[in-house]
């Protein structure tokens, strides 16, 4: 009897100390892995974490590559949560990752998924001195919750300015408006006939007044034409004027010529003969040179205005002395 106890004994003490091997061989193997296969980071988020465990995953891209290792209130800052994720050293997380709470449909357990991260960034270097920190992002839940706060708000100053649209006193002053317009129209149906009597003497007079522009358009047309035959009557004639003061002007010297010569041969007697053709000479010089400075004149008065000789529109600059 005393030997079967001993060995009970013995064998108690062997399952013990088997279980205690094989248990610091697991927890050796753990301390390794974390130590050796997996590398730090810290994260620090404002929203609410509810949901989120200890030992929960980390998913990059959907992929496990780690758990949270822990959680608390930020020291520094009461308004964030510090997270401390243990991720696997071969995951590529970069300087432009980031952390984003999410959640497994709808059980309501959340992990941390890191997102971004692109090809070419630099991978974010930690170490067991200097934990790196990878930048947190707004979960769906969030940007939600901030989206339908923003809606309510909208909607609520919506409902208050419709209220003060549809006060009272705007009710009433629609319904004078919408009174004063029926009126309106009330008078406006009376006045139809007027109107399209007021309509059919503005066409007529439309009428009578293109009828008149027609006219005159006629008339201005006549003018101009009196005025080019004009023009030209009264050019033909100083021509013709002008012919015969040249006729005359030659006549006038072949006579002079031919006093001159019998002046000079002593057939007349000079003193007889030269006073009345002198007086007589010099009526013709004074007649020429007026009926020049006249002929002058009308041709200036011509060239500045032709219609002036028609209509006298415009008055003649008055002379020296007047």
């Amino acid at each position: 009897m005393e030997s079967k106890v001993n060995y009970t004994l013995v064998g108690v003490f062997v399952l013990i100390l088997s279980a205690a091997l094989i248990a610091f061989a697991f927890w050796l193997g753990k301390y390794n892995q974390s130590g050796q296969n997996y590398l730090r980071f810290k994260v620090y988020m404002t929203e609410s974490i509810s949901g989120l465990a200890p030992e929960a995953a980390v998913k990059f891209h959907g992929v496990d590559v780690g758990m949270v290792e822990s959680m608390r209130i930020n020291p520094a800052n009461s308004e964030e949560v510090e997270l401390t994720l243990k991720i696997k050293k071969e995951t590529p997380v970069k300087v432009d990752s980031r952390a984003v709470l999410k959640f497994y449909g709808v059980t309501g357990l959340a992990f941390i998924e890191i997102v971004g991260g692109s090809k070419n960034a630099p991978v974010l270097s930690t170490d067991q001195n200097s934990i790196a920190i990878i930048p947190s992002s707004s979960s769906l839940i969030k940007r939600l919750d901030e989206s339908l706060s923003n809606i309510a708000s909208k909607l609520s100053m919506t409902l208050e300015r419709a209220d003060h649209l549809f006060s009272d006193q705007n009710i009433e002053n629609i319904t004078q408006s919408l009174e004063h317009l029926r009126s309106l129209t009330r008078q406006i149906d009376n006045y139809q006939s007027d109107i399209k009597t007021l309509l059919q003497r503005s066409i007529a007079l439309e009428n009578n007044a293109t009828d008149s522009f027609v006219t005159m358009k006629n008339a201005a047309d006549n003018v101009k034409n009196t005025s080019t035959n004009f023009n030209t009557l009264v050019e033909t004639k100083m021509a013709t004027t002008l012919e015969s003061l040249e006729t005359t002007s030659r006549e006038s010297h072949e006579l002079i010529r031919k006093i001159e010569a019998s002046l000079d041969r002593g057939d007349y007697d000079l003193s007889a003969i030269s006073s009345p053709a002198i007086t007589e000479m010099g009526e013709l010089l004074e007649q020429t040179r007026t009926l020049t400075n006249e002929m002058e004149t009308t041709l200036r008065t011509l060239r500045e205005s032709p219609s002036d000789i028609l209509f006298k529109q415009s008055k003649p600059k008055p002379g020296p002395g007047e």
